[in-house]
Formats: C-alpha cells, structure tokens, sequence
C-alpha cells in the first residue's frame, strides 16, 4: 500500500484494538462542500445551490451524494463486524454534528424509536 493511505480513516480503524464508535453524517456538508465538489472543480457553479440545501439538487447531483454516501458505507463494511466498535451514520445534511446539544435535543433531532 501507497504510505500515505495509512492516513484515511478507513485504514486507520483496520489497526485500532481500543473501543471505538463513529458517529458521521453520509451526507457530510463539509465533505460535499471541499472535496466531492469543491468551488475550483465547480467554476460554472452547477453545485452551489445543491451544496447549501439538498433540496436544491438535481437528479445527477443527488446520484453523486448517493455514490459519496455508498463510498462511505463501503469503506466502513470492514468495521461493521468490529466486537469491539459500533456506529451510527446518519442521513443528515450536516457537518460537526456533536459539538452541539440543540442537534441531539431540539425538536427538529433525528430520532430512533422516539429517542434522540
């Protein structure tokens, strides 16, 4: 393997022994935003109104964020059977969705058999 690979998470969690639980959006604004379509690849700016509100994106966009999202849970299928790790990925549009209370507490949270 190229050495710089060892640096994306999805080689990194292949040689962790510790407990570990990920918690990510498949649709991680921030990722979308610089690295799945970045302004300098996006000079006709097909993506800006797409990359401020999934609403706004087209069909061809949505299939990209859907092969981003496939991507993701592809790189993380090693993990899944992890005894000693677990995850939870969600579908929402959002970046750094931890650091807040409201993202867990607020009406608007997502929410698995009624609990945050």
């Amino acid at each position: 393997m190229e050495p710089s690979q060892c640096f994306f998470a999805h080689e990194i969690i292949k040689n962790i022994d510790t407990p570990l639980f990920i918690l990510n959006p498949a649709y991680d604004v921030w990722q979308i935003q610089h690295i799945l379509a970045p302004e300098s690849s996006d000079t006709q700016q097909s993506w800006q109104r797409c990359k401020l509100n999934i609403h706004n994106c087209d069909s061809n966009q949505i299939e990209s964020l859907q092969g981003f999202r496939v991507a993701l849970l592809n790189s993380l299928s090693d993990f899944q059977h992890n005894r000693n790790g677990g995850m939870f990925i969600d579908s929402c549009f959002i970046h750094c969705q931890t650091i807040s209370n409201i993202t867990w507490h607020s009406p608007n949270s997502p929410k698995i058999n009624n609990k945050t």
